[in-house]
Formats: structure tokens, C-alpha cells, sequence
């Protein structure tokens, strides 16, 4: 578990870096070309998912201590009594094969596009692997000559870009499901005692006392690691949610550009309600405790449940940078926010020169060298 920078992940890594920002550059160099709406889209994926992977390099230097942290709380509890292992497996594999679906249909929404400008066009491709690519891959054979091996790393770029684009989200929600679940433990142990006909005395409130404050701490410190994370995602997921629906209106030419366009639209709004509703689950669960002490008996009164009251007003939640707490409440901020951003872009588009269309435009000789 110790983090090794000399080892074959890291230095996959690294290549994944180096290649993220390049991309970011080249695409830049594209977008001071032909500046619009569209094509900003493609630096700032580069550049999230770049940043991101960097992120995570950090967050791996840190993990050891925060996995021996949390086994540390995790020994002060008993079991869990729901499946919380399969509850992370059946997440976490539910979102890896839609994303992976969603990939693929990215795939075949651009091969769609080729057959069509081949098809207007009425051109003859000697070597279709050169066309894809070099068609795929506009941005950086604008700037490289076409060669295989180029080719062949953008496309390791790109696969690796997308799998943290989406690996941002769902690692968020899995460190939301497992902090979340031992709140809820917790206050299910409040909860029965409460109902039940025994007596809280003193003894159990300095209990529940001691292992809430140690989980509001395990929170904090991984808030502390993962924060830029939260930041980046809440960001990233309301940029594409605007552009997506911007672009809602646009004709999509085929059978297959409507699925692959409808398809990642649906899978972008359910991994981010997914991700803000998991990450809201911290807080929400954190307070839920301050609710049950309410019902306790004025008799049963004690100092050590007065010390826990207090503790439970302040609760834990994730933060993105300090910027903004992660609560339900959120949800009605990012609606609002995602409705201003539509305005923006909305008038931004139509003042833009070069609009993105779905039709084939040209048919010069260079798009096939």
C-alpha cells in the first residue's frame, strides 16, 4: 500500500499527464482557429481530466495514512448490518459498464459521421484505419504529420481520459457511501435504544459520543484530501450538463448520433444526481443524530448527551475547496446556476461566426492526408 513513485502505475501516469496536457495545448492551438462554443468543450475535458489525474497522484501519497485512519474508526463498530461491500461493487460496476457503453457508442456516433462526409463526398479511402484516425485525431494532425504510433497514443489518451472523467464521480460517491453508512449505523443505535425499554445512561451517551466525534474527524481529514476532487466534479458535471442541453436542439443526422446523443446525455444527469445526491448523504446523515436527541426524555438528561448535542449541531459534510459545502440544498444552487450558465452560452452561441453543424461542410482534399 506504500506509494511508490518508481513503478510501472506511476509512470503510466505520467504518461497519461504529459499526454492529457498536450492535448489540452494542441486543443487550444485548434480553438484560436475557429473559436466557438463546441470547441471549448474539448480543452476543458483535457484539461479537467489532466488536473484531475494529477489530483489523484497527490491523493495516492496520502492514502496510506487515511486507509490506516479509517480502519482505525472502523474497529470501534460493530458489522454493518446491511451488504455495504455489495452496495459499492453493484455501484461501482453499474457505472463502469454504462460509462463503458457510453464510450462505445462514441465510437460509433464518429464512425457514423465518417460514413456520411465519405458517402457525400464520393470519396474512395485506400486505408480506412489512416481516415479514422486522422479524422478522430483532427486536432493533433493539424500541428503533427500523420503516424501510426501518434495515432495509436492519442487513442490511449483519450481512453484514459475518459475512464477518469468518469472515475472522478464515482470514486466521490463511493467515499460518501461508506462515511455516510456508519452515521446511519450509528444513528440506528440511537434510534433503537430510544425505542427500546431500556434506559440511556450516561455510560452509552459517552460512547456514541466518542465514535461520533471520530467519524466527524475520519470525515474532515478526508475532506481535506479529496476537496479538490469535489471541486472539479461539481464544476465539470454542471459545464457538460449546460452544453449538453445546448446542444439538445441540434439535428443529429442518423439513428445512431440520436441514441449516442440521448444515451450520454440520460447517463450524465444520473451520475451526477448520483454523485450529489451521495455526496449530500455526509451531511445529511452527519445531523441526523441532532433529530433523534429531540426524542430522548428530559429525565434521561445527562452531560455527556449535552457535550454529543453539540457536537452533532456542527455534523461533517464534504466541501468543494471551502468554496461551497455539499448538502441537498446545493441541488436547488446548481439549478439555478446551471440555468444562468444555459442563458450565457445561449447568447454566446448565436454571437458566435462559426456555429457547429452535424451536415458535412467541406470536402477538401487535406481532410484525407
Amino acid at each position: 500500500m506504500t506509494f511508490r513513485t518508481v513503478s510501472v502505475t506511476c509512470v503510466v501516469s505520467a504518461i497519461s499527464i504529459f499526454g492529457g496536457y498536450t492535448m489540452l495545448l494542441l486543443s487550444l492551438v485548434r480553438l484560436g482557429r475557429d473559436l466557438n462554443a463546441i470547441n471549448v468543450a474539448e480543452p476543458i475535458f483535457f484539461g479537467i481530466c489532466a488536473t484531475s489525474l494529477v489530483i489523484f497522484w497527490q491523493l495516492a501519497k496520502q492514502w496510506q495514512a487515511i486507509a490506516v485512519a479509517w480502519s482505525r474508526t472502523e474497529r470501534t463498530f460493530v458489522r454493518y448490518k446491511s451488504n455495504l461491500k455489495g452496495k459499492i461493487r453493484f455501484v461501482a460496476a453499474a457505472l463502469l459498464l454504462m460509462a463503458l457503453a457510453e464510450h462505445l457508442l462514441f465510437v460509433a456516433n464518429n464512425v457514423s459521421y465518417m460514413l456520411k462526409e465519405i458517402d457525400y463526398c464520393n470519396w474512395t479511402i485506400p486505408d480506412p484505419a489512416k481516415f479514422f484516425f486522422a479524422k478522430t485525431f483532427t486536432t493533433t494532425f493539424h500541428t503533427f504529420a500523420y503516424s501510426l504510433p501518434i495515432a495509436i497514443y492519442n487513442e490511449y489518451i483519450i481512453i484514459s481520459m475518459t475512464f477518469v472523467w468518469n472515475f472522478i464521480d464515482l470514486f466521490i460517491m463511493l467515499i460518501s457511501i461508506g462515511i455516510a453508512a456508519r452515521f446511519d449505523q450509528l444513528r440506528d443505535r440511537v434510534f433503537d435504544r430510544i425505542n427500546s425499554w431500556t434506559p440511556t445512561t450516561e455510560h452509552f451517551w459517552e460512547q456514541i459520543r466518542i465514535q461520533y466525534v471520530a467519524l466527524c474527524e475520519l470525515a474532515a481529514s478526508i475532506n481535506r484530501a479529496i476537496s479538490k476532487l469535489v471541486f472539479v466534479s461539481y464544476a465539470n458535471d454542471t459545464y457538460y450538463i449546460v452544453l449538453q442541453i445546448m446542444n439538445a436542439n441540434q439535428e443529429q443526422p442518423s439513428v445512431v448520433n440520436k441514441v449516442y446523443f440521448w444515451y450520454s446525455f440520460a447517463y450524465l444527469l444520473l451520475r451526477t444526481f448520483l454523485m450529489f445526491w451521495y455526496s449530500a448523504q455526509v451531511e445529511h446523515t452527519s445531523h441526523g443524530m441532532c433529530r433523534l436527541i429531540q426524542l430522548v426524555p428530559t429525565a434521561e438528561y445527562c452531560d455527556e448527551l449535552q457535550r454529543l448535542q453539540m457536537y452533532t449541531k456542527c455534523g461533517a459534510s464534504l466541501n468543494g475547496m471551502g468554496v461551497f459545502s455539499v448538502s441537498r440544498r446545493i441541488v436547488l444552487t446548481l439549478t439555478g446556476t446551471i440555468i444562468t450558465y444555459e442563458l450565457v452560452l445561449l447568447s454566446y452561441r448565436e454571437g458566435s461566426s462559426d456555429q457547429h453543424s452535424t451536415t458535412v461542410s467541406s470536402c477538401e482534399p487535406w481532410q484525407l492526408t
